[in-house]
C-alpha cells in the first residue's frame, strides 16, 4: 500500500503528453507562502502548481489559505488580478527559455531508456526545484532517452527493492528537514504562527526517523551497488543535516556525506541580496566532457551569476573526490569563504562542480540549481543534463580519484 501511494505521488512516462511548467526568473522579488498540510506530497505540489501549470493563477482565496511564511517564489497575497496575470506570463517567459535552452541532442547516445527517481520534498527553493523539473522533463520528451518517476514525499516505502529498478537518482533541491537552510526547520518559521508548531515538530521528528536510513545506508548502498547520483544544490544540503559542524562531517557515521564527497557548511560573504554570486569560474579540467560546456562559453563576455556554498571536504574524500568546476575566489576581493573549509582544501571549498566514484556507482555534484536561471541558460543546461548522462553511465568521463581537490 505505501507503495501504491509513493508511485501515485506521480509517475511520468515522458513519451506521453502533460502539461508543461515555467520557472521563476532569478531577478524576480516576489515570495510564496508555505503551510503544513498532513498531505506532505499535495503541500510540495501545490507550491509548485504555478510553475507546472502555466495556465494557473491563484486566487486571493487560495493565497489567503496559506499561513505567511517566506519561500522565495510565486506569488502574494497583496497582488491584484492583474498583477497576477503579469506574473503569470513573466513565468510562462521563463519556462520558455529552458525549452529554447535545450542542446540540439544529448552528449551522448543512451544504451537504453533510463528510468530516473527524481526526490523533490522538502524544497531549499520553490523556482530551482520546478526549475529542475521542467528541465527534466523536457529533456526527456525531446529526447526520448528518460522515464522520469517523481516524489513529492519522503516516507519509509523508499527502500532498496524500488531503487534498484532506476537508472539514476536525482536530489532536486531537497533538504534534511525542510526550508532554511542546512538546519532543515527553524523554530522562527512559526514564531508568528503558533498553530503550526505542533505541525512543525511532527515533521521534523518522522524526518530525523527516516533520514539517517535513507541517507547513509540506502542511497549509499544502492550507489555501491552501480546507480548512479545527482545532487543538484540543496540536494547537498543533506551532507549537512549535523547543522554545519564540520568536524562531525568526518565522523564515520557521516556515510553519506562520505559518499557525496563534499557538504556546503556556509555560503561565500559578503552575500548579495538575493543570495545571487557572481563568479569568476575557474575550470579544474578543460578537457573533461563534463566542463566542455564552461569552456565553450569561457571567451565570451558571459557574466556567471549563482547562489554558491562553501564547501567542506570530508577527509573520507580527500583525494578521492574529482574537482571539475570552481569560483576563483582570489579575483574577487572582499569575497571569503569558511576559513576552516578555505583550511581544509582551499581549491575545494569554492567548489561549484564535483564527481566521485562510489563503489560501482558514479555521483555528481553540481552546487549551481537555487535559482531559475540555472536551468535557463544553455551551458548550465548542458551542465546539468551531461551530470546525469554521467551518473547513468552513459557519458564516459575520467573519474578515477584525483589529488586536485585535497590542495
Amino acid at each position: 500500500m505505501k507503495k501504491a501511494i509513493l508511485f501515485a505521488s506521480l509517475t511520468l512516462t515522458l513519451a506521453l503528453g502533460f502539461v508543461h511548467a515555467p520557472a521563476l526568473r532569478a531577478d524576480e522579488s516576489d515570495y510564496t507562502t508555505m503551510r503544513y498540510d498532513p498531505d506532505e506530497a499535495k503541500e510540495m505540489r501545490s507550491q509548485l502548481r504555478p510553475y507546472l501549470e502555466p495556465s494557473f493563477i491563484p486566487s486571493l482565496e487560495y493565497l489567503k489559505s496559506w499561513p505567511e511564511l517566506p519561500v522565495y517564489g510565486e506569488y502574494k497575497p497583496t497582488q491584484t488580478p492583474e498583477e497576477m496575470k503579469t506574473h503569470s506570463a513573466k513565468l510562462q517567459a521563463a519556462y520558455n527559455l529552458i525549452v529554447t535552452g535545450l542542446p540540439e541532442k544529448l552528449s551522448a547516445p543512451v544504451a537504453r531508456k533510463r528510468k530516473i527517481l527524481v526526490l523533490t520534498y522538502r524544497t531549499h527553493t520553490v523556482g530551482g526545484s520546478a526549475g529542475g523539473l521542467i528541465l527534466l522533463r523536457e529533456a526527456a520528451k525531446k529526447y526520448g532517452a528518460f522515464e522520469l518517476t517523481e516524489v513529492y514525499k519522503l516516507d519509509d516505502s523508499i527502500d532498496e527493492k524500488m531503487l534498484a529498478g532506476f537508472d539514476a537518482v536525482v536530489l532536486n533541491n531537497v533538504t534534511a528537514t525542510g526550508r532554511s537552510g542546512p538546519c532543515g526547520d527553524h523554530p522562527s518559521l512559526y514564531k508568528d504562527h503558533p498553530e503550526l508548531k505542533d505541525a512543525v515538530e511532527k515533521r521534523q521528528a518522522e524526518t530525523k526517523k527516516i533520514t539517517p536510513h535513507l541517507y547513509n545506508e540506502l542511497l549509499p548502498n544502492y550507489v555501491k551497488a552501480g546507480g548512479g547520483l545527482v545532487a543538484i544544490h540543496g540536494g547537498m544540503l543533506l551532507a549537512s543535516f549535523i547543522c554545519g559542524n564540520e568536524e562531525k562531517q568526518d565522523d564515520p557515521k557521516n556515510v553519506f556525506g562520505a559518499m557525496l564527497g563534499g557538504a556546503p557548511d556556509n555560503w561565500p560573504h559578503p552575500r548579495g541580496k538575493k543570495s545571487y554570486n557572481p563568479m569568476e569560474l575557474q575550470i579544474m579540467e578543460p578537457e573533461n566532457p563534463l566542463t566542455l560546456a564552461f569552456r565553450d562559453v569561457m571567451a565570451s563576455k558571459v557574466k556567471f551569476m549563482s547562489e554558491l556554498y562553501s564547501v567542506w571536504l570530508p577527509k573520507a574524500s580527500i583525494n578521492e573526490t574529482r574537482l571539475l568546476l570552481r569560483n576563483d575566489y582570489d579575483k574577487q576581493p572582499g569575497v571569503e569563504y569558511n576559513p576552516k573549509s578555505v583550511e581544509r582544501s582551499k581549491v575545494f571549498a569554492s567548489a561549484i562542480i564535483w564527481i566521485k566514484n562510489y563503489g560501482k556507482g558514479r555521483v555528481y555534484c553540481n552546487v549551481m540549481g537555487h535559482y531559475q536561471d540555472d536551468f535557463s541558460e544553455p551551458h548550465k543546461e548542458q551542465a546539468m543534463l551531461d551530470g546525469l548522462l554521467y551518473a547513468t553511465g552513459d557519458l564516459k568521463v575520467p573519474d578515477a580519484p584525483a589529488t586536485t581537490a585535497g590542495k
